[in-house]
């Protein structure tokens, strides 16, 4: 619990600092797309960037929970079936 409360404050501190540095970044730039070409903020840069950053990030850890939650699962019903066969 300790943990998770932790976590999240570190990343809400991070999070603060990152967008209060975007927004004293006002000056336009012209990032390149593969296929395209926009002119955007650099403070919209930083907060697109880092939103897609944390949602990869999240999706990585998603994917490991679930994977060690199908083992504990499965590990649980062996467990089971090796108590009832006793």
């Amino acid at each position: 619990m300790l943990k998770g409360i932790l976590s999240f404050l570190v990343i809400l501190v991070l999070l603060t600092i990152a967008f209060v540095i975007g927004s004293q970044n006002e000056a336009l730039i012209t990032v390149n797309y593969l296929i395209a070409q926009a002119n955007l903020r650099v403070s919209t840069l930083i907060a697109i960037t880092l939103s897609i950053g944390v949602a990869i990030g999240v999706l990585i850890m998603l994917v490991s929970w679930l994977r060690l939650r199908v083992q504990l699962l499965t590990t649980q019903s062996k467990l089971q079936s090796l108590e009832n066969n006793q």
